[in-house]
C-alpha cells in the first residue's frame, strides 16, 4: 500500500505547491485593468465592425480611456453612446450631425451599358482591376454588389440596373460600404442635407453623354442657379458644399440630365 499511498501524497502535495505558486503569481504580476475600459465597452454595440479605426469595441474602448481615440468615433453607437461614454470620462461633446451614406452614381447598369461580356469573378474589386470595370462609364458603378456584402447592417441592397439602394434609417454611417467601393463612388454625407450629386464622371460633357442619359456634363447651370453658392464646379463635375447647403431644390430644377437627385 505505502507503494501506492506515498506517489499519491507527493502528486497531491506538488499540485497544492504549484497551485500557491499560481495563486501568488497571478496577484503579483496581475494587469490592472481600467475599470472604465468595461464601462464603455459594455455600452458600445458590440459589432466589432472596425469603422472606429480599432480591432474591436474593446480595443476602441481602450483607446479612448487612453486619449488615443474621441468618444464620438463609433458611428454605430451614434450620438447616445457618443454621450454615454462622456458621462463615464466625465468630459463635455459637441453635438455630432447624423450622416448616411449615398452612392454618387445614378447610371443605368444594364447590358446594353457594357463595355462587353464579363466572364471574370463577379466582385467590383475584381472587374476593376481586370479591366477598368464592366460599364462604358469608366467612373460608373459596376452593380456587382460589393458595398452589399460588406455592410454588415443590411442597409444596402440590390437595385436592378441601377446602383444599390442604401436605407437610410438602417445606416449607421459606419463607412464599410465606402472602403468596399473600388470606384470610390459612396460618400458619407449628412442626413439633413436632401440632394446629391449622382455622377462622379471628370470626362467631358460630350463623352458623358455617349455612356450615360443621366451624368453630369458640366454645363454649370446647377452653380449659377444656387443661391447659397454651395455648388462648384471641379474637372467638369458639380460638386455640392454641404457646409452651405439650405435644400433649396434650385439646382435640381434646373439639371438638364437629372444627375442631381433629392433623397427623401
Amino acid at each position: 500500500m505505502n507503494f501506492i499511498i506515498i506517489p499519491l501524497l507527493v502528486l497531491g502535495l506538488l499540485g497544492l505547491l504549484m497551485g500557491a505558486g499560481l495563486a501568488i503569481a497571478s496577484k503579483r504580476f496581475a494587469v490592472q485593468i481600467d475599470p472604465r475600459i468595461e464601462k464603455i465597452t459594455e455600452i458600445l454595440p458590440g459589432a466589432n465592425c472596425g469603422a472606429c479605426g480599432f480591432a474591436g469595441c474593446m480595443a476602441y474602448a481602450k483607446a479612448v480611456v487612453e486619449g488615443t481615440a474621441k468618444p464620438g468615433a463609433c458611428p454605430v453607437g451614434g450620438e447616445p453612446v457618443s454621450k454615454e461614454i462622456s458621462s463615464i470620462l466625465g468630459i463635455e461633446i459637441s453635438e455630432q450631425q447624423k450622416l448616411v451614406a449615398r452612392v454618387h452614381c445614378g447610371g443605368n447598369t444594364s447590358e446594353r451599358r457594357q463595355k462587353g461580356i464579363y466572364e471574370g469573378v463577379k466582385t467590383c474589386l475584381s472587374a476593376t482591376l481586370i479591366s477598368g470595370g464592366t460599364v462604358s462609364c469608366n467612373y460608373g458603378c459596376i452593380g456587382f454588389g460589393d458595398c452589399v456584402y460588406a455592410c454588415p447592417f443590411g442597409a444596402i441592397k440590390f437595385n436592378e440596373n441601377l446602383p444599390p439602394e442604401i436605407d437610410e434609417e438602417k445606416c449607421t454611417s459606419c463607412g464599410l460600404c465606402v472602403k468596399a467601393c473600388p470606384k470610390n463612388l459612396i460618400k458619407l454625407v449628412p442626413k439633413d442635407k436632401r440632394f446629391i450629386v449622382a455622377c462622379s464622371s471628370h470626362d467631358k460633357g460630350r463623352i458623358v453623354k455617349q455612356v450615360c442619359d443621366v451624368g453630369c456634363i458640366g454645363c454649370g447651370l446647377c452653380v449659377k442657379k444656387c443661391p447659397e453658392k454651395a455648388i462648384v464646379l471641379e474637372k467638369s463635375l458639380s460638386k455640392i458644399d454641404y457646409t452651405k447647403c439650405k435644400n433649396t431644390g434650385e439646382c435640381f430644377k434646373v439639371c438638364p440630365t437629372k444627375c442631381i437627385q433629392w433623397k427623401r
